[in-house]
Order: structure tokens, then sequence, then C-alpha cells
């Protein structure tokens, strides 16, 4: 079976199509590890994020569109605009079984277009660049629909809105109501200037071994019917303890945004976002969380990202570090979150500096502005406390995502279980990473993991039986370890290395006392992760040592000495 990848260049309009090569379909099966193998292999060291050198990988999974549940989601994959290391940010809806529908497992764009363009992916292998002019400037729901007028209601559409065109360094990327949000994706397909993506060419993905796929959609049909409800849910936050106003404090939710029913149906916000909207700025109003959700969405804004960026100045003027002219800014007027919102993505007044992240933004400001900066490798924090739940805190540290919330404690018991005691921190951490990318090679859903309806021998039983390449388990976890070693190889390449693994000060200097929930500040955080290195066979400094990489076969990576790959085109298009 062919795996095919299609690459397109903004600035000269060319499209090619090649084959993957059979070795890397072997080392690095598909999803998050193919597309790290590429973004490492072909981006050269120290591309500026928002140049037109930098590359933007859409990927989808071996099994997307072949029938199996929970198999659709899409990665986008680039250097990231906040921190300048590596970062993937996980889509939802179909859009993943669409893209592989139309013959592609890999998008790879480069380059920049002289005016704003959208790629068309239609039936029988027809793929054209679109002027998009008319489309620019449009919010993400207002550009679905005029392109699913154009091109069908079937049609699936992938899209920026006003913060991507106006390079908000955390701007997202929304198909249908989901959004790749974390790590400024988004920012990266406006600098490229490309509104859109759409695909109409319907998924139909055969099986290799039609026998063998028969029997195991049977088998997660029998999983899904007695699956296990009980399986946390996207939006579901009561008896979370979350932080608030920018982690000076902490409160355990006492509501619950699944149970009430209006919000659903104006598809109501989820824990991260009900978190960075509500509880942070200290106003959880479900009906003013909706709100600033659906404005986030239609601008096309990663709604943790913003929420953060705007506690951050709550606590800057509160601290009198900040005063925004002609603004009225505060904890105590929760409208101002709405109105930041708009700002931000516009670039009006305050909105212009928040527009470009905490850490740039204390920066800008100096005075000390840095201390209340609650990020990780340059992203804003989600909404767990390092302090409260020391998991999440390891885990945002030695991940190369640094402050994106995806980096696998929801594996753990639960989304918000405490710390299994009398368990190694450390090898927890590792496991959970490591079974998140494996996940991610398919590439599978959290939540169908967690219900108990695709386990990882499934999925590998799976990926054999679409691809016709024998897959074992072991193997599978071989490519998250490749895809693991190949993302921290990145950032170390791009000068994020052991000084950048760790926390803000305020969780190493202070603890936390609100109410029941009390915590020290997280002392021993240095040797944990000195421990991760070694759990990783990674030296001191957290550079994968020579014996790891010729374990791995990562013969590729040169930290000393960046080397280009290139895989021979099969065949041009344009």
């Amino acid at each position: 079976m062919e795996r095919q990848i299609l690459r397109v260049n903004l600035s000269d309009g060319s499209i090619r199509q090649e084959d993957i090569p059979a070795k890397v379909c072997r080392d690095f099966i598909g999803g998050r590890p193919l597309a790290v193998r590429y973004l490492y292999g072909e981006l050269a060291a120290g591309v500026a994020p928002l140049s037109p050198e930098n590359i933007l990988i859409f990927s989808a999974g071996p099994l997307a569109g072949s029938g199996a549940r929970g198999v659709n989601r899409w990665l986008a994959v680039t250097k990231s605009p906040l921190s300048g290391g590596f970062i993937r940010s996980v889509g939802g809806s179909d859009f993943g079984a669409w893209l592989h529908g139309a013959g592609y497992e890999i998008l790879l764009l480069t380059g920049q277009a002289a005016e704003p363009v959208y790629l068309y992916l239609g039936p029988r292998g027809q793929v054209e660049l679109r002027p998009a002019k008319d489309l620019w400037g449009q919010g993400t729901q207002a550009t679905q629909a005029e392109l699913r007028r154009r091109h069908g209601r079937e049609a699936r559409v992938a899209c920026i809105g006003p913060a991507g065109e106006n390079l908000v360094r955390y701007a997202s990327i929304v198909s249908n109501h989901s959004t790749a949000a974390r790590g400024g994706v988004g920012t990266v397909m406006g600098a490229k200037k490309l509104k859109a993506v759409v695909v109409e060419s319907e998924p139909d993905i055969p099986a290799a071994d039609r026998e063998l796929w028969s029997r195991l959609l049977g088998r997660q049909r029998e999983l899904i019917d007695r699956r296990d409800h009980r399986a946390p849910l996207p939006g579901a936050i009561k008896g979370a303890i979350l932080p608030t106003r920018n982690f000076q404090g902490a409160w355990q939710a006492d509501v619950d945004p699944v149970n009430q029913p209006h919000l659903l149906e104006r598809e109501g916000p989820e824990f991260q976002t009900c978190w960075a909207l509500g509880a942070n700025p200290g106003h959880f109003d479900p009906d003013l969380l909706a709100l600033a959700n659906e404005r986030c969405n239609d601008l096309g804004l990663d709604t943790v990202s913003t929420g953060g960026s705007i506690v951050f100045a709550y606590e800057l003027q509160q601290r009198g570090l900040l005063k925004a002219e002609g603004f009225d800014l505060g904890w105590e007027r929760p409208q101002a979150t709405l109105e930041l919102i708009s700002m931000i993505a516009y670039r009006k007044g305050l909105g212009e500096l928040l527009a470009e992240g905490v850490n740039r933004a204390a920066e800008y400001i100096g005075f000390g502005a840095a201390e209340y900066a609650m990020t990780v490798k340059g992203i804003e924090m989600p909404g767990y406390d390092p302090r409260v739940r020391p998991l999440h805190g390891l885990g945002m540290v030695v991940s190369a995502l640094g402050g994106s919330y995806c980096y696998g404690k929801a594996l753990h018991a639960g989304l918000f279980a405490a710390d299994r005691e009398g368990e190694d921190l450390v090898d927890q951490v590792s496991r959970i990473q490591e079974t998140t990318a494996a996940l991610e090679t398919g590439i599978g859903c959290l939540f169908a993991h967690l219900g108990g309806w695709l386990p990882l021998e499934l999925m590998t039983a799976m990926l054999t039986a679409v691809t016709g390449t024998e897959l074992t388990l072991e193997e599978l976890h071989m490519a998250a370890t490749r895809s693991l070693t190949l993302e921290r190889a990145f950032n170390l390449r791009e000068g994020l290395g052991r000084e950048v693994d760790t926390l803000p000060a305020r969780f190493l200097r202070e603890g936390i006392a609100a109410g029941e929930i009390k915590a020290g500040p997280f002392t021993n955080l240095p040797e944990l992760v000195q421990a991760y290195y070694r759990r990783c066979g990674w030296d001191d400094q957290g550079r994968p040592e020579p014996a790891t990489l010729e374990r791995l076969g990562l013969e590729l990576i040169r930290l000393d000495q960046p080397r280009e790959f290139k895989v021979a085109f099969s065949r041009e298009l344009i």
C-alpha cells in the first residue's frame, strides 16, 4: 500500500506528490513520529518561525478514514512562534479522515503566498491553490460556511481567523468547532497567507487485510458496547483543583458545565477553556465563558494562551507594573476579558502587546514583569498547579511541548486524580508520555483510549491490517520513543536545552494555601529532571547519548552538525 506526502510551496505555487519511503514508514509508522521525522529532517536550524522557510505539517494517521472509531484526529506540527521549539497541536472532528481520503498522510507546506490563498484537495487527485483575498478578515465560522457553499456541504475545512492573519503568536487552526490551538500553529499558517485547507474527497481507506480488519472492527464494537462511561469528559471540571489569579491561589471546582444543557447546545467550553477564561481570571460565569469561548474560536485564538495573557496583564496591574491608558483593566471587571479577546485578535491597544504572548510582553515591560510570567518553554501554562500536581509539573518541564497540556497526564488515573503514591514520579511521566506518543501514531483519540475502546494492542493490530505491514506493540512503542527523542533533538538544535527545563520561580520558591488546598514549593524539581534524563538515556545536559541514538536507529540526529534530509519526488503535479 503506497503512503503519500503532498508538498506545497506557497511561494512559487509548486505542488508535488511523493511516496513515503518504506524504511521511514517502518521506523516511524505514522502520525506524530512520522511528522516529527519530516520536520526535524527538512527544516534547517535557526529558521525564524514566521519566515517563509518554516515548515507547517498537517498529519493524518494511517487509520484515519478507515471506518474505525477514535482514529480520525489530525496534527498540526511546526516550529512554534511562542517557544521557538517543537510544537504539535491536536485537532479533532474528522478533518484527518478527509485529508487521508484525499490520498495523503502528510501535507507539508513551505513558503509564503504573495496574496491570501486556500488549498483545495478535490476528487480524483485534484489539487489547487485558489485565491482567498475575499475570505481574509473573515471569522472561522463564516469562512467554513462560505467554503462549504462553494464546494458542497460535505466538504471539510481547516482554517484560520483574524488572529492568525494578524500573526497573534498563539493563533489556532479551526475545523468545524474543533481546534488545533496550542503553540501558534495558526500563526504559522497566517504567516504563509494560507487561509484554509479544503478537502472534498470523501474518505474511503481500504484495508490491506480485509478479513483481519473485519474481525478488529467487530472487536472494537464490543469494547464500545461495554466501555467505561466513567471515563473523564473533556468538559468535566467538577472536583478539579483550579489555579486562580495567575496561579496566586487555587479553587476546587463545584460546578460541571457538562451537566448544563444550555452550554452543551452552544458547544460549551472544555476544561482548559473553563479554567483559562473563567476560574483563572476569577469570574466563573458559565454564560460569559460560553461567549468568550465562541469568540476565541471564531477569531482563531488559543483559549489557554489568551486567558494566560489576560491574567498576566491583570496581575501586573495589581502589582503596579502595568496601566492601560483608556482601558479599565483588572480582576473585578469580567467584561474586560471579552473585550481583551477582540483587542488581542486585532492587535488593538493593549492587545498589541498581549498578542505577542506572555514572555515577550514581560520582556518588553521589564521592571520585574517576568516574575509573573506563568509559562514553560515560552508557552502559557495549562490549568494545573505543579505544586499540587507534581506529575503535571514534571511532565510539562521535560516535554518538548512545554506548557502545552497535551503531554499525557490525562492517561494517568483520570484528569484530576492525585499522583499515585508509592510510584516513582519519573517512571510515571516517562511511561505516560511514551503512551501518548504511541497513541498519536494512529492518530488515536485520548478519550477513546481512556474509555477502553482503543487500547494500544487493538490499534497496533489495526495498523497491521490497514497498512499490510506486520507491526508489534513493541515496535509501536519504539516509534513513540523515536518521536520523543527527535522532539528533544529539535529543541536542542534550536537552543532550548537544560536551562529551559524548569518552572516559573513562583512554583520553586512559594507554597500555596487556599482553604484545604495546601502544598509547598516544588523544591526537588532539578533532581527529578536529572532522573528523567537518565531514564531516557540522555546526559546531564539533556542530550541523547550516542548509545541511545544507536539503539533507536536515529542516525539522522547530529547534535553537533545538523544534517539535511530529503526524499526524491516521485511525481510532480504542478
